[in-house]
């Protein structure tokens, strides 16, 4: 039997537990450094895989380090498991069906991000083990892999230093080696805070945060010109200042995700936008608080770890889908085209 369809096997064995923690993390819908539950369900099935952990690492209380072996080399892989805002959505069902409108949900397979690297260690810890394979295998606890970029802070504390190399994935519509380059980001709050008044009887008292907002993201849009075209730079206003419009809003705050090939671009683009939110604070008389939330570079490829991960998937047999997991594939993708052309319907009426 070869290496790889022994590794298959002894994932095959444990099937049942794979799909079961990708089930619990789904329930737990836990936004970016708030995976409180999700992280220690994980952390209890390594420790009963035999994997010893450490927890809260480089301050994050939702990060953590499982380890077995303690020899080289040192294997690596990189488990997520954070939802994303108000995409809840009931499990087993092709329509869209919130359990909670607005809340949490697990968006592009992520309840299978951490599932999937633990199945990984566990299959090569269970491999090491029945041929007597020496070296170390590590599982990555890392949060906030949507927003919030938990590996940053986790490199920077030297958390993945003695790695020989570390291997993670993401869902997609193909099988294979993820090979493309990913855009470095930059993730900023800009907050406004201006002075509050009657907007009927005394409007010129105050001085307004919103207007702040809205002037930034009409420069932003003007910038969109003049940066090169592989860039992207989107928002979202996260803090109107309230819902009465007959008040001069004293507080507004907006985000911004600023993205481009490399992070030297990102951040000559960074530079250009804060001197844009300056401006928007000075047009309106406002303080401006810029809040560095996070960032992450663009991705250098190990192309001679991607050959050999491309070897290796090729002698493995593709996945076999059932008539039903494949209706059930069918009545998804048939209802997002559904909701696609509504949309579509509605914005030219």
């Amino acid at each position: 039997m070869s290496h790889i369809q022994a590794v298959h096997r002894l994932i095959e064995e444990k099937s049942d537990l794979f799909t079961d923690m990708s089930d619990r993390i789904w329930e737990f819908a836990e936004t970016a450094f708030l995976e409180k539950h999700s992280s220690e369900y994980i952390i209890s099935k390594l420790e009963e895989q035999g994997f010893e952990v450490e927890r809260g690492v480089c301050g994050i209380e939702t990060a953590f380090v499982a380890t077995f072996g303690s020899a080289k080399p040192i294997v690596g892989f990189l488990g997520e498991y954070d939802a994303l805002p108000s995409l809840s959505q009931e499990k087993g069902i092709a329509e869209y069906k919130p359990i909670a409108s607005g809340g949490n949900g697990h968006g592009c397979g992520h309840n299978l991000l951490g599932t999937g690297s633990f199945a990984a260690a566990v299959a090569v810890k269970d491999y090491m083990e029945e041929n007597n394979v020496i070296g170390t295998v590590k599982y990555f606890g890392c949060p906030a892999e949507e927003f919030g970029d938990g590996k940053a802070f986790m490199a920077k504390a030297g958390i993945f230093d003695d790695l020989d190399f570390a291997l993670c994935w993401h869902p997609a519509p193909i099988n294979s080696v993820f090979k493309m380059d990913v855009l470095a980001i930059n993730q900023v709050y800009f907050r406004f805070k201006g002075r509050s008044a009657h907007a009927a009887a005394s409007p010129h008292l105050g001085r307004s945060a919103l207007d702040a907002v809205e002037l930034m993201n009409i420069g932003v849009n003007y910038l969109r010109e003049h940066i090169i075209p592989e860039a992207r730079v989107h928002y979202a206003v996260t803090n109107t200042g309230g819902d009465a419009p007959n008040v001069v809003q004293s507080n507004a705050e907006v985000l911004y995700l600023i993205r481009a090939p490399r992070v030297s671009q990102v951040q000559s683009i960074y530079e250009r936008v804060c001197k844009i939110a300056e401006g928007a604070a000075l047009m309106t008389e406002t303080e401006l608080e810029i809040v560095f939330d996070s960032g992450s570079s663009d991705m250098i490829e190990n192309h001679t770890l991607d050959a050999v991960l491309d070897e290796n998937l090729r002698k493995l047999d593709p996945p076999k889908f059932s008539k039903d997991e494949t209706a059930f594939a069918v009545a998804i993708r048939q209802n997002v085209i559904r909701r696609r052309e509504e949309h579509l319907m509605g914005e030219r009426d």
